[in-house]
């Protein structure tokens, strides 16, 4: 794998790219590349069956999305877990993940705030309701997004980061 760089003058932003060599253990198949921008490496790995190797282990950068969906994982690890009796749905978001977050009002909020209980059963993945989330933020000002709010995707109960709580089994009782 080759990595690139470059700074697009108009924006001000820094693209990365991936040169990807693709070989087969099919003799019969030529080896070939792709060259793809790094923001679209994970939808490529979520629909290849074979394993990648980073032979380089070239770290990829991150985009601002990419950050705060990890500060959102550290956070809601905090909040418990939601026992969860209807497991192995998938999320009507992406329609791929396991529907695996649940929001259950659980924030003492002060008197300004407004969340509220939302009654819809885990019907989307962390990652689907971190975008929904995000895109719900005053973008201009990303260090408020932790703190911010956003309506249920399927309720719009308001809801904040205090209220997200990963999913699991319930223990069987055998």
């Amino acid at each position: 794998k080759q990595w690139y760089q470059r700074r697009v003058r108009a924006t001000q932003q820094t693209i990365q790219y991936v040169n990807i060599n693709v070989s087969s253990i099919n003799e019969a198949c030529h080896d070939f590349s792709i060259r793809l921008n790094s923001l679209d490496f994970d939808d490529l790995k979520a629909k290849i069956s074979a394993p990648l190797l980073n032979v380089r282990n070239v770290v990829f950068h991150q985009t601002l999305s990419d950050k705060f969906e990890m500060a959102f994982r550290e956070e809601i690890a905090q909040n418990g877990v939601y026992q969860n009796p209807r497991m192995g749905d998938e999320c009507i978001g992406c329609l791929y993940a396991p529907a695996d977050v649940k929001l259950s009002k659980m924030c003492e909020e002060m008197s300004t705030g407004n969340c509220r209980n939302c009654l819809c059963r885990p019907m989307w993945c962390v990652k689907c309701l971190v975008k929904w989330f995000v895109n719900r933020q005053e973008q201009s000002r990303p260090e408020t997004w932790l703190a911010g709010t956003a309506p249920c995707p399927t309720c719009r109960s308001v809801f904040c980061i205090r209220d997200v709580q990963m999913t699991a089994s319930p223990i069987s009782a055998d």
